[in-house]
């Protein structure tokens, strides 16, 4: 019987274990690359909703104060579809004064999302 450390060459155990090692790691890693992708979809998204919010909000602050009214519209942006739906409560919390809520919705591969900003206008009268 021939001495094995002489013996050149790697066996089918070695093969195999080097084979399991490197499955584990690479799904691994996999499932890393992919949560990560989800959750950079998932930040983009949440960063375009409120622009998109914070946009609509300085449109009704362009508006005069008699103008302000609830409104509903759609915008698109990089590829996403976003809901805006802008809400003007009159003569809250105060007289004279407007509760504003824009909420920005949307559903992406991370599921159904929303972003609400809420602010308070009031009338300055001359």
């Amino acid at each position: 019987m021939k001495n094995r450390k002489r013996q050149k060459g790697v066996s089918l155990m070695e093969v195999l274990a080097a084979m399991v090692l490197f499955a584990l790691v690479a799904s691994a890693i996999g499932a890393l690359a992919t949560q990560s992708m989800v959750h950079s979809v998932r930040n983009r998204h949440s960063t375009n909703a409120s622009l998109i919010a914070q946009e609509e909000l300085e449109r009704l602050r362009g508006l005069d104060y008699v103008n302000l009214a609830s409104s509903t519209s759609t915008v698109i942006m990089g590829g996403q579809t976003f809901n805006v739906n802008s809400t003007v409560t009159s003569n809250s919390p105060a007289a004279n004064m407007s509760a504003i809520t824009v909420t920005v919705t949307w559903t992406g591969p991370e599921g159904a999302r929303s972003y609400a900003v809420q602010t308070i206008y009031t009338s300055i009268n001359t």
